[in-house]
């Protein structure tokens, strides 16, 4: 007992010793005798638990971070409960998926919620399980390199809504989900097992969440425990089969606040193919969600190809401009075209992504939404959207005038040698231009599509020559189609004298 007696005295006097040093706004790292004596003290855990009462508010950081190297949970757990800082940002810590570790610092929080009078030194309430806030553990835990001025430390803590419920404040937990497995992880089918049960006095936020491939769960399961306004960016990678997508699609029109969305490419199951009413029962479900999404600043749909003839019904509802905007791989009609010509959520657009989709006759209405960005568009990638000699120069009084433009790229359309000329001659005002991407021209190619390569190394040195005549291009290609021979791409740049292949 007289050692139990006597340890408030020894880390009273270790807090004094490893004060933090402020040199220039800068603060020191700490030595290696501080590191030592955690190390000493977490050799006993249970004189380490019974001493959290009267442990220093800046020792937690680096007990706990010693303690969470070493997996030793029970002081993880109970460090937790008495948490002195508004933020734990335990997720910073965790470079794998780790259960034991999960499972003590989630039995820590239990332990918090079911104290009836919170311990007043206790000021934990969120609980971050996402990879960031390194700087905390940085400035605070003493990391070699992590040296940070004084006032990042309240920066560094979530600013989270944190509502009150019957009475008891209710804690937050915040995670990022990046799903790359068809089934959830052990670590995540606990969470959610657990957030499942305390859904009355926990808030869970999810801001980003992505799918990596088509899950083998139903995916709108997650949002029976995170809160469907607190995800802000969404993101489908993996080719999603249509039915999935339509199960989906209220937890879709849930996200309120979202700002961000990605589809990447979705596919008609083939028992799909014979029951047209359920096909467009699944068209229908999800277009009518994007009525819900009025706050998306950045929109990239690829592969949509029910979109045709809809593509009002998914912008007509966005309350602030668009910032991206692309849709790619798919079909638009006149109609579609009109609309987007007109839509007010379009006109202060800095990115602009509309390769695949097919303007053979839609040219003119392109050229007048080009118009109407000339003065907010920064990119603008119209690869592979079947534009000719006469589609091309319907653009380019249009793409003249789009002064703040630093990228384009026209790849893969089928350009001759004198409507690439126009072109380049029509970007002489483009002076901030830093990449651009065109196609190789129509004569580079046989009377069966194999690239001759004197000629295309013929005429991509004199287009390159043309136009340097007009401006000094700062990184420009020519790309032709796939080669036979290589089966990569033959490119020409300012810095070749022959074509190149990139598989």
């Amino acid at each position: 007992m007289k050692e139990k007696r006597g340890m408030p005295k020894r880390i009273y006097s270790l807090h004094l010793s490893i004060e933090p040093v402020y040199v220039k706004d800068r603060m020191s790292s700490p030595s290696s005798l501080k590191l030592l004596a955690i190390k000493s003290l977490l050799k006993d855990e249970a004189l380490t638990i019974s001493a959290l009462k009267i442990l220093p508010m800046e020792l937690f950081p680096p007990v706990f971070k010693v303690a969470f190297d070493g997996k030793q949970t029970n002081i993880l757990r109970d460090m937790v409960a008495a948490w002195p800082f508004r933020c734990l940002p335990v997720g910073a810590l965790m470079k794998s998926p780790d259960l034991e570790i999960l499972k003590a610092v989630l039995d820590g929080l239990d332990l918090l919620l079911k104290q009836k009078d919170r311990p007043r030194r206790c000021k934990l309430e969120v609980l971050d399980l996402r990879d960031a806030q390194h700087i905390f553990w940085n400035v605070w835990a003493g990391s070699e390199n992590g040296v940070c001025s004084a006032d990042v430390l309240s920066e560094s803590q979530s600013v989270v809504h944190h509502p009150i419920l019957q009475g008891k404040q209710v804690v937050s937990v915040m995670m990022n989900l990046s799903l790359m497995s068809k089934d959830l992880c052990k670590s995540l089918k606990y969470f959610y097992w657990w957030a499942k049960q305390r859904k009355d006095v926990l808030q869970l936020n999810c801001e980003k969440l992505a799918f990596g491939v088509l899950p083998v769960y139903k995916p709108l399961m997650l949002l029976e425990v995170f809160e469907p306004s607190s995800i802000k960016e969404l993101e489908v990678n993996a080719s999603w089969d249509l039915r999935t997508l339509a199960m989906f699609a209220p937890g879709l029109g849930q996200m309120r606040n979202l700002q961000k969305l990605l589809v990447n490419e979705i596919f008609m199951p083939s028992e799909l193919f014979r029951n047209g009413e359920f096909e467009e029962w699944c068209f229908t479900e999800i277009i009518f969600q994007f009525s819900q999404l009025n706050k998306l600043q950045h929109l990239y749909l690829n592969g949509f190809f029910f979109l045709e003839e809809r593509l009002d019904q998914v912008l007509r509802n966005l309350e602030s401009p668009l910032e991206i905007f692309a849709i790619t791989r798919c079909m638009l009609s006149e109609s579609d075209m009109m609309y987007l010509c007109q839509c007010p959520s379009v006109h202060q657009l800095v990115h602009l992504d509309l390769s695949g989709v097919n303007f053979l006759n839609l040219s003119h209405t392109l050229g007048r939404l080009l118009e109407r960005l000339r003065a907010t568009l920064r990119t603008l990638e119209l690869k592979g959207c079947m534009l000719m000699d006469l589609q091309i120069g319907v653009l380019l009084p249009a793409l003249s005038q789009c002064s703040q433009l630093v990228m384009v790229n026209f790849e893969n359309n089928f350009l001759s040698v004198s409507s690439l000329q126009k072109l380049l001659q029509h970007t002489a005002n483009l002076k901030q231009l830093t990449l651009e991407m065109y196609p190789a021209p129509n004569e580079v190619y046989d009377d069966i599509g194999d690239i001759l390569p004197d000629r295309f190394t013929q005429h991509c040195s004199e287009l390159l020559e043309r136009l340097r005549g007009v401006r000094e291009p700062k990184e420009i290609y020519f790309v032709s189609n796939r080669c036979h021979d290589c089966q990569g791409f033959c490119v020409y740049d300012q810095e070749a004298s022959l074509c190149s292949c990139w598989e």
